[in-house]
């Protein structure tokens, strides 16, 4: 099984990023005097067209090394194994840790800094939206085992 087989939609996912960071680029340049939206507008663009232009790359280059070596697509392809999976774990229980404290300090440093209480709600709704789905998931799946 390939786990690529063309290359052509990373490379339109590529350049359609370099199309949102230019026009991101155009609306902070000709709007010198920004008002409502239109204030975070650019950078918004300019940071969707980056994920865009970095993960179209990405994808074009790891297809074309696939396509390349098939001993390198035969070990990417190789990822049903217990050890691939034990890592995998591993791992997003440490991003689930560090996020846990991430979001608790920024909540007490936009609390500090008196942020717009709206502000602080957003994001501690999103704490706690995080936490339950996390209750969610662990009791579905111990019901499950």
């Amino acid at each position: 099984m390939k786990y690529y087989q063309n290359i052509t939609k990373h490379i339109i996912f590529c350049l359609s990023g370099v199309v949102l960071i230019i026009a991101g680029a155009l609306f902070a340049i000709l709007y010198t005097v920004p008002l409502g939206v239109m204030q975070t507008l650019p950078f918004v663009l300019g940071g969707i067209g980056l994920y865009f232009f970095v993960a179209g790359l990405n994808g074009a280059i790891l297809t074309r090394n696939l396509k390349k070596d098939d001993s390198f697509a035969k070990q990417f392809n190789d990822f049903d194994d217990e050890r691939s999976a034990f890592i995998d774990g591993k791992v997003k229980a440490k991003v689930h840790d560090f996020t846990n404290m991430l979001f608790l300090a920024l909540i007490v440093f936009l609390s500090v800094m008196q942020v717009h209480v709206s502000v602080i709600l957003v994001f501690v709704g999103a704490y706690f939206l995080r936490i339950a789905v996390l209750f969610y998931l662990v009791s579905k799946y111990n019901k499950e085992n």
